[in-house]
């Protein structure tokens, strides 16, 4: 018998061995209790100081249809190739061998588009639970995040099926800012405000930014802020029927800057209507601005105007890479997940636009799209933006 336990103990302790040979030294567990409690204490709300992660790894028709309360969307299969983390190069590369180090992991981009974009944290500290479709697939999701450098990461005890059993009450559809979706035409409804932070120069010079997510990188310089990030945006209109493709770039790549200037994007037309409390309508976007000339190109003998029409043509791996927030913008760009077809980078620069960061008002009001403060509501408004994919 005693022959018996040694072999049995022997056996275990070599096979142990050989588990944290290769790297994946046993991981804390979180019960569905535990990520219940957290939720009812409000560790997991949005904007809580020291809030902790939960992150839904299944993919994004899952979480679109049904997912933890407070979560974030991070599909397994879109920050992991073979089982090995992504790495972008910060220019045009996304691999397993692009970069190291947290900042530069895909997991790290995605999360960040979700949360505060300041170009700085990766919340590599923070307490980060994963959860899938099963506890192998969370298990997973949260080797790879150890292996990227998050310090505290763990799994929840419990598939999600068995996490709407027993806490139903505790779950949530579509994305954080979406308060009203219409399958069957195509549309939905965005929550949003007007700028709080920098509303003197937003409402007052032409602009680059349409619509902006309040966590992006240039928030402060967009009128019309979204409480939807960039990442969920794009699934959502994929879900709905949306073609992702358009012109403007091919994964984070736009080809040579002269390239990349000359384009118009061209993707599936997207329609913006906004409306705020005791407005009498819905309106366009397009009657909420008027086209002028920029503040730093005045005497522009060439000038004509232009239009806005909204087309998807930025694409979803820029937006993340870069971390701008941009929903729409004003001229074609890469980042912006819509833009307009009707305005590209040559026009900015003709517009005085200039990418030189120690002169930031000729990078952020270098535009000919003013709003129209005649009509729209003052500073910190609640607003609501509805979108129609156009087929």
């Amino acid at each position: 018998m005693k022959n018996n336990v040694f072999k049995l103990t022997a056996i275990a302790a070599l096979a142990c061995l050989a588990f944290l040979q290769t790297g994946c030294k046993q991981l804390n567990v979180t019960s569905m209790k535990d990520v219940a409690d957290l939720i009812v204490a409000g560790n997991t709300a949005p904007d809580t100081q020291n809030r902790v992660l939960i992150v839904d790894v299944r993919s994004s028709t899952d979480f679109i249809q049904g997912h933890i309360k407070n979560a974030l969307t991070a599909p397994l299969d879109q920050f992991t190739k073979d089982g090995e983390a992504l790495y972008t190069n910060s220019f045009d590369t996304v691999s397993p061998t692009a970069a190291e180090g947290i900042a530069n992991s895909w997991l790290a981009h995605m999360l960040i588009n979700q949360l505060v974009n300041d170009f700085a944290s990766t919340y590599a500290d923070s307490r980060i639970i994963f959860y899938g479709a099963t506890i192998k697939q969370a298990n997973q999701a949260a080797r790879i995040a150890r292996k990227i450098g998050y310090t505290n990461a763990t799994y929840m005890f419990g598939p999600y099926d068995s996490w709407v059993k027993a806490h139903g009450d505790q779950t949530g559809q579509y994305y954080d800012g979406v308060e009203a979706v219409d399958e069957d035409n195509g549309t939905f409804v965005m929550t949003g405000f007007i700028n709080d932070t920098n509303f003197d120069n937003c409402s007052t010079y032409g602009t680059h930014h349409g619509i902006i997510f309040k966590g992006g990188g240039l928030h402060n310089n967009g009128l019309l802020q979204v409480n939807i990030a960039p990442f969920c945006f794009q699934e959502l209109l994929t879900h709905l029927g949306a073609s992702p493709e358009g012109n403007m770039a091919d994964g984070i790549y736009y080809g040579t800057d002269e390239e990349y200037s000359a384009k118009h994007t061209d993707g599936q037309k997207i329609q913006y209507y906004i409306t705020w409390d005791n407005a009498s309508r819905y309106y366009a976007f397009s009657e909420l601005y008027i086209e002028n000339h920029s503040a730093f190109d005045p005497d522009n003998a060439t000038f004509e105007l232009l239009g806005i029409e909204s087309h998807i043509g930025g694409t979803r791996d820029s937006n993340l890479n870069w971390n701008p927030g941009c929903i729409f913008c004003m001229y074609s760009c890469v980042c912006g997940i819509t833009s307009n077809s009707k305005a590209n980078e040559n026009t900015w620069f003709s517009d005085g636009g200039t990418y030189d960061m120690t002169s930031a008002s000729t990078n952020f009001y270098a535009g000919r799209y003013y709003p129209r403060m005649d009509i729209l509501p003052g500073q910190g408004t609640v607003m609501k933006i509805k979108v129609k994919i156009v087929e």
